[in-house]
């Protein structure tokens, strides 16, 4: 029953990463409009929080409501450290030293998520399982760049937020799997959510864009991206994460938003993928495999022998 219910976890998060990685494609139609990144990261979560409130009441009543005070340290800490200023570092990272460059950076976190699993849950990781670390970011450096390394831009400061924006995605995996222990993750993500958009708030200054609320094509856009980005992406995450789910794997797992996104890109949005891209993606399908199976070892397959022989 624990292993139906962890693979579950594994499925949910797996889903989550789809949600998010359709996020491209969404708030490519905002910034077509001219819509700052800023806002449409605010507006990815704070619209989402009416549609979450309104499910929590009908489903829950004012229980839905009620957290614990951990509980609300961690909501805070998810919402306004792990997503409101890592979307301020990863989006300045972007237009320091572009795109491909900035996701290469973002996506060393399964390296360190895999460290902090070590010391914190001390999750065990087998040799197979470290080359699948290895390449999960091979294969992203591969898709987003096609093996053309020559425009990556290179700055200092870029650099330095990029690894930053990457950590944060790390710890958001780590504070979400120790958060979800004793409270409802439903309640925790309309907490998460709120802190979220309270922080891109200050940096964004939506009073300053409420034309944008009277226009039909952003509110149209900007659900669409709440919905699968903000409410439907974090509910499955920190779901699966309260499942028995690895916090090692899962940011692993969770890296098919990468793929999703290109394959939107691909076919959405008419965008190229060469040969070396779709290697990558390919690479990077088969990091997720390599880090959810199990291969026996040697030392297994003599204990059980002996158990048979005896």
């Amino acid at each position: 029953m624990e292993k139906r219910r962890s693979l579950q976890g594994y499925l949910l998060v797996f889903m989550s990463g789809v949600s998010w990685g359709l996020g491209g494609y969404l708030v490519t139609q905002m910034s077509n409009m001219g819509v700052s990144s800023l806002m449409t990261a605010f507006s990815g979560h704070f619209i989402a929080l009416l549609p979450l409130f309104l499910y929590l009441i009908v489903k829950k009543g004012m229980n839905g409501l009620k957290i614990s005070k951990r509980g609300l340290l961690y909501s805070i800490l998810l919402g306004a450290l792990t997503k409101g200023i890592f979307k301020l570092a990863n989006d300045t990272a972007v237009t320091l030293v572009g795109v491909a460059a900035a996701s290469i950076l973002m996506y060393l976190a399964p390296v360190f998520t895999a460290i902090m699993s070590v010391i914190f849950f001390k999750e065990k990781l087998r040799g197979y399982q470290h080359f699948a670390v290895l390449l999960n970011l091979v294969g992203c450096i591969l898709m987003v760049t096609g093996g053309n390394f020559a425009e990556l831009n290179i700055s200092g400061l870029g650099l330095t937020l990029g690894v930053i924006s990457g950590f944060l995605y790390a710890l958001n995996t780590i504070i979400g799997k120790v958060a979800t222990d004793g409270d409802d993750p439903e309640t925790m993500t309309f907490y998460m959510l709120l802190f979220s958009a309270m922080a891109t708030s200050i940096f964004a200054k939506p009073w300053q864009h409420l034309d944008l609320f009277t226009n039909s094509t952003f509110l149209f856009w900007a659900f669409l991206n709440s919905m699968s980005t903000g409410l439907i992406a974090n509910l499955l995450y920190l779901k699966g994460l309260s499942m028995g789910v690895d916090a090692s794997k899962a940011t692993i797992i969770a890296s098919g938003e990468v793929v999703i996104a290109t394959l939107s890109g691909v076919f959405l949005l008419n965008e190229k993928i060469n040969f070396i891209g779709s290697f990558g993606i390919v690479i990077m399908l088969i990091s997720i495999v390599l880090m959810n199976i199990t291969i026996p070892t040697k030392q297994k397959e003599v204990t059980e022998n002996e158990i048979v022989s005896s």
